[in-house]
């Protein structure tokens, strides 16, 4: 089978602009579109996880506007971003998927549940959370700094690790691992395209204000119809785990895993256990 080392990048045209996907695993008549996090590519997406969720369903991995192997220019709002999305899946013939969204891809697939439900069937939100509303918590505005504060420099393997992975051993052990791990796809035709950085990570940093200070977005939580799946690590510094709890809470048919031991990037913490959990819920 092919893999996320080995997949071809491709090409699709959205509004003129040509954006770069990535589409693999077995067939399936819904694929999984995973929506990114904030300075993330294609090429800095964990193989170990990706190729256990293709096994047994179809998988869209995309760079949207202005990041990675895509044209264009960064979308400074969660909206226009979205708007991307549903751009792209007419572009390749998908007029319904599932949907995974990370960190600031949990705002895109938040949307695109309450905007554009025709086009979801069920959604995942992976270490994520809503607008500003009652009980949510903002993480501390030294974690946020740390985020893009780093200018024109690509974030270092320590600054990932610190950002993605609980503080104790065990979990920064796994994040040494990860770390690995996203760095096997080497294709010798193909540059690679690893963590966005200066002002196209600024452009998504305004998105994520925008979209996180809109308490209409906090309300229309209820508006999202299709069963939802949130996960989290048990201590997530950068989208503080009590608001999964939240989100449980205030969409209709959600459930909530929180993954022991673990930050920000559980899923890439243990992610052939992320991959069974997420298989049950879409099959189930």
């Amino acid at each position: 089978m092919t893999s996320l080392q080995t997949v071809p990048t491709s090409f699709a045209p959205v509004n003129g602009t040509m954006i770069a996907y990535r589409r693999y695993g077995k067939p399936s008549s819904l694929p999984l579109v995973y929506v990114n996090h904030l300075g993330g590519t294609m090429d800095v997406l964990d193989p170990l996880l990706f190729n256990n969720i293709a096994k047994n369903r179809e998988v869209v991995l995309f760079d949207s506007l202005g990041i990675g192997h895509s044209e264009g220019t960064v979308p400074d709002s969660i909206e226009e971003m979205a708007s991307v999305v549903v751009g792209f899946l007419a572009a390749i013939g998908v007029s319904k998927a599932d949907f995974i969204g990370f960190s600031m891809g949990g705002g895109v697939v938040q949307y695109l549940g309450f905007e554009y439900p025709h086009l979801v069937n069920k959604l995942i939100l992976a270490g994520t959370q809503s607008a500003i509303g009652e009980g949510v918590a903002l993480p501390p505005r030294e974690v946020l700094a740390s985020a893009g504060a780093k200018g024109d420099q690509a974030p270092t393997e320590d600054d990932m690790i610190k950002l993605f992975f609980h503080s104790s051993e065990t979990s920064l052990g796994f994040g040494r691992e990860w770390y690995k791990r996203i760095h096997e796809r080497q294709l010798k035709d193909e540059e690679r395209k690893g963590f966005l950085v200066g002002p196209r990570v600024q452009s998504q940093l305004a998105a994520i204000f925008k979209f996180t200070c809109d308490t209409g977005n906090f309300d229309r939580l209820a508006d999202i119809r299709a069963p939802v799946l949130v996960t989290n690590g048990h201590a997530d510094i950068m989208t503080p785990t009590a608001n999964s709890f939240i989100l449980q809470q205030k969409i209709t048919r959600a459930q909530l895993h929180i993954f022991h031991d673990s930050g920000h990037g559980h899923l890439f913490q243990v992610p052939e256990l992320y991959a069974q959990h997420l298989e049950l819920f879409l099959n189930n």
